[in-house]
């Protein structure tokens, strides 16, 4: 007797496509499986620190302790003299570093992108090199240039630009300069991956139709780069909010920004309710971002190359 042929596992349909076999139930008790663990992961590691901040942050505050209840003081004190200067100084150097970081890596993005040719790698390799580096030590190395008798002292000096000694550490303008150091790589990338992906004979039926070069990035390239622009501001703007290294390192006493504040009321003040208090306006600072890039990017077509 012949042996039957083996079944396939999938059967050709008439239109030229396949239909797959019914999928035994142990794999997709596996591939639940697989989901579970990450999903678990998920909910106990980000989910529930979050909900227990909420729910601190309502909560009476003891000396190292929180007693679980339901009152607004908190929100009260961290709005109001000090953390709310604090808060919206946050917000305020969130906001403009974002923006110089967006202004300073959109050309910088679009050279790469478009004029750079065979030299784009090296271009990107040099401006990622930093990062291979301890995000610590690169914001350390500030101290040594924007300090008393640094190299921004003694440049500014030479070309009779500043005369005596230049004071910028331990300064809100130090913080800034530190943020937008920091971030700026971050803000290049994503510009430089969507700006890149425009076709380029897009941006040539522009120009055959009688637009100028500027009327073109107008109307063609800056709507395009919208996804790019989002993403620059979403990993720019978000930890700047949350930043605490760089202020405590450039800006002193002086430059104190929310993540420092929340950080004292956690590891000094052991006041673990008005930290929490203070981190949720941090967060609902953040949805708002996320929620207006959303709204910015919302039914953009994604540009295929």
């Amino acid at each position: 007797m012949a042996a039957s042929p083996p079944i396939p596992a999938t059967a050709s349909l008439p239109g030229g496509g396949r239909a797959e076999t019914k999928r035994a139930p142990s794999a997709r008790v596996s591939d639940h499986l697989f989901a579970v663990i990450p999903t678990a992961w998920l909910a106990i590691f980000f989910l529930a620190p979050l909900g227990f901040t909420v729910v601190y942050s309502f909560g009476n505050s003891l000396f190292g302790a929180v007693e679980l209840g339901f009152t607004l003081k908190n929100y009260q004190t961290a709005l109001s003299g000090f953390y709310l200067s604090t808060f919206l100084r946050t917000v305020q150097f969130a906001i403009t570093a974002s923006a110089l970081c967006l202004a300073v890596a959109f050309p910088v993005a679009y050279f790469i992108a478009r004029k750079a040719g065979r030299f784009r790698t090296l271009a990107l390799v040099l401006i990622l090199i930093p990062y291979f580096s301890s995000f610590l030590i690169r914001v350390m190395s500030w101290q040594i240039l924007l300090a008393r008798g640094g190299v921004f002292e003694v440049i500014l000096n030479f070309l009779h630009l500043h005369d005596g000694p230049l004071d910028l550490l331990d300064t809100k303008t130090a913080v800034f300069i530190g943020m937008v150091y920091a971030y700026l790589p971050i803000a290049i990338v994503p510009l430089f991956v969507v700006l890149d992906r425009i076709p380029g004979p897009l941006l040539e039926a522009s120009r055959d139709l009688g637009a100028s070069r500027l009327q073109t990035f107008w109307a063609v390239t800056l709507p395009m780069a919208r996804p790019g622009i989002a993403t620059a501001v979403l990993l720019t703007a978000v930890p700047m909010l949350g930043e605490m290294v760089i202020p405590k390192l450039l800006g002193g006493s002086r430059g104190v920004l929310m993540g420092q504040a929340i950080s004292s009321q956690y590891l000094q003040s052991q006041n673990y309710a008005l930290g929490s208090a203070m981190a949720v306006l941090v967060l609902v600072s953040v949805a708002i971002v996320v929620a207006a890039l959303a709204r910015l990017t919302k039914g953009f077509a994604e540009v295929s190359a």
